[in-house]
């Protein structure tokens, strides 16, 4: 009864869970898409009314620019610098007549919701026409003279007009506004202003005011895509009484062109949250939770000469970006709940017929997985399937059995090879040592047999047999000297994936015991003149260490690059790495941080002449995050291209 309703949650995890996962991830990336192409439409819009905002400002600009080169207004400021203020010639009040007619005409022929000002020096206002309507000096001065509007008596403006650039539009905001009747606090816009000189010397001043009606034009006939509501906002750090004032916005029916006694801004119409996000760069994006909406916006620079900048956005309720694919989702997991039924129905169906064999298997595979590998399943299922996984089961117990037998055979290999390597090491210590005094038993012997008399037979005889007992021992320390010397690499031409892969085969029973995944990346293959046996012996080696090192579950990565000038043989892992007081130590003989007995030392000293013999180097440092990597390095003269 277990295996069956384990076999039946296999066929729901294999069905059901990965269809209703891909229709979630089909829905999840669709959605993915579509929100990029909401993206890509905000932004395409936001941009168009940026540039046509933008384009009419521009165009604003330079229609002040002119105005205020005109002849007429020129001619006006001759008469200007030449009056007796207080005595005031008919040469000026004709000029002041001329002026005026002409901005009227001017606002005649070029409608508009503006209003047009001629300051003297001093910022104060001589002529002022506002839609097509032109104001009579009715304000007396102390020098005689007559404004259209009340002495400003500005000094921080005198000097501000002063400095401003000569014969240049700048944008600021005029004083004067605040002084009419019929004015409001705060005007959405910022004025334009042009210092007018005369020989150099400042005479007066052209001040162009707009309402804003051109550029609410603009935002009226701006597309509203997704029922979106449209907004701006002025960010304005130099001057807090205009930062976050909302110059437009749809909810709240307000107008750049709207008189308004009261500012309001957008920390309090949005909350101070959503006002933060306003300056999170030229392009945003955020959600709205308190109103439930996606705010999409764009900042652009409205006037050149000031650091001021408009954030121009819409608000879009969410349910329209969301509430297609929340249906979407909520019909794939109805359909996702009848195919569960669907399949447990088949499921009880099926598992009666496969149940009895493949609880038999299982028991096989119990079997082996504890040590009794002679046991193979029977293959007498009526089951094409199941007889076929019956045959798997015994291919793959066999392939274990063979991998197992060649693993075996490569670790003791591997531990012949130490045990030789200290063998050869001990023994060429020992023959160095008794080299030395071979060496002098055979010198006195010869100066012994030279100073004997011809005559001494017996005594010459036995230097003789000295001499020769040394030259013999002096041979047996040749021999263990020639034992104790690494046998010469034979280099010959092999491949280097066939045998990556041959030498991830020796090792792949060792990793699967350990629980570690192996995994190797060559970027072609090429062919490479070396001691095939010898560099594998290295490369087992630094896996073995490798696999020994790394937490269960773990991987280890083999990779191969080359350029021109030399291969590279890395293998990494995701263990503990090793302590920098340990580093220096790692090629000495016996050295090893394994347990007793676990490992002899000698693997990474004799892996470290193999590869020196190649004229490579042998390279190991720990990684940024975690492990080790090894690093076999071959000169590129050693090898050629055989690119397949």
């Amino acid at each position: 009864m277990r295996i069956r309703t384990h076999i039946i949650s296999w066929i729901l995890l294999a069905t059901i869970i990965p269809l209703t996962a891909v229709a979630l991830a089909a829905i999840y990336f669709l959605e993915r898409e579509y929100r990029a192409n909401v993206r890509n439409e905000i932004s395409t819009s936001l941009d168009t009314i940026a540039n046509d905002l933008k384009r009419h400002l521009e165009s604003q600009r330079l229609l002040a620019a002119g105005l205020a080169n005109s002849n007429v207004v020129r001619e006006y400021l001759a008469a200007l610098d030449l009056t007796n203020f207080e005595r005031i010639d008919s040469r000026y009040n004709i000029a002041w007549g001329r002026v005026n007619h002409y901005f009227e005409g001017f606002q005649t022929i070029v409608q508009g919701n503006y209003r047009m000002r001629l300051l003297d020096a001093q910022g104060n206002t001589l002529v002022k026409v506002t839609n097509n309507r032109r104001s009579a000096p009715l304000y007396a001065s102390f020098s005689g003279m007559y404004f259209v509007e009340a002495e400003l008596n500005n000094a921080d403006f005198a000097k501000q007009l002063k400095r401003l650039p000569v014969d240049e539009v700048s944008r600021v905001i005029l004083p004067h506004n605040q002084q009419q009747s019929d004015a409001t606090l705060i005007l959405p816009l910022y004025d334009y202003l042009q210092p007018l000189r005369l020989h150099k010397r400042l005479v007066g001043a052209f001040a162009f005011t707009l309402f804003g009606e051109d550029l609410d034009r603009v935002m009226h006939y701006a597309p509203r895509l997704y029922n979106a509501q449209l907004y701006i906002v002025e960010l304005n750090p130099e001057q807090a009484m205009r930062n976050g004032l909302v110059l437009y916005d749809d909810a709240n029916t307000i107008q750049l062109s709207q008189p308004r006694e009261q500012p309001s801004y957008a920390a309090q119409l949005y909350g101070e949250q959503n006002f933060a996000h306003l300056s999170d760069g030229p392009y945003g994006i955020y959600t709205d939770k308190d109103h439930d909406q996606t705010v999409f916006h764009l900042e652009m620079s409205p006037y050149e000469n000031q650091f001021v900048s408009w954030v121009v956005g819409v608000r879009i309720p969410s349910k329209y970006i969301e509430q297609p694919f929340a249906h979407a989702r909520w019909i794939v997991m109805l359909m996702g709940g009848v195919a569960i039924l669907i399949n447990l129905l088949v499921a009880t169906f099926g598992v009666q017929r496969f149940a009895g064999p493949l609880h038999t298997l299982s028991q096989n595979l119990l079997a082996f997985a504890r040590g009794e590998h002679s046991e193979r399943a029977s293959t007498a299922s009526r089951v094409n399937e199941i007889r076929d996984l019956e045959l798997a089961f015994n291919t793959m117990a066999d392939s274990l059995d063979h991998a197992a037998a060649e693993r075996d055979k490569a670790q003791h290999m591997l531990l012949q090879n130490a045990k030789l390597a200290s063998i050869g090491q001990l023994a060429a210590g020992i023959g160095h040592e008794l080299n030395n005094p071979l060496n002098n038993i055979l010198s006195y012997s010869k100066l012994i047999e030279r100073g004997l008399p011809n005559e001494a037979t017996d005594l010459r005889a036995d230097v003789q047999s000295l001499k020769g007992e040394a030259q013999r021992a002096g041979q047996i320390v040749q021999g263990i000297l020639n034992f104790a010397r690494q046998v010469p690499p034979h280099f010959a031409p092999f491949a280097v994936l066939s045998w990556l892969q041959d030498t991830l085969a020796l090792v792949t029973q060792s990793a699967k015991t350990a629980g570690i995944t192996l995994a190797y990346e060559c970027e072609t293959d090429f062919e490479i003149a070396g001691d095939r046996n010898q560099l594998q012996q290295v490369l087992i080696n630094l896996l073995l260490n490798a696999i020994a090192a790394s937490a269960r579950n773990g991987q280890v990565l083999v990779r191969v690059t080359a350029d021109d000038i030399e291969i590279r043989i890395y293998v990494i892992d995701q263990g503990t790495g090793i302590s920098a007081d340990l580093m220096d130590k790692i090629f000495d003989p016996f050295f090893t941080t394994k347990t007793e007995g676990a490992g002899s030392g000698l693997g990474l000293s004799i892996s470290h002449g193999i590869v020196e013999r190649h004229g490579g180097e042998l390279v190991i440092y720990n990684n940024l995050d975690r492990g080790i990597t090894a690093v076999i390095r071959l000169p590129r003269q050693m090898a050629y291209d055989n690119s397949i």
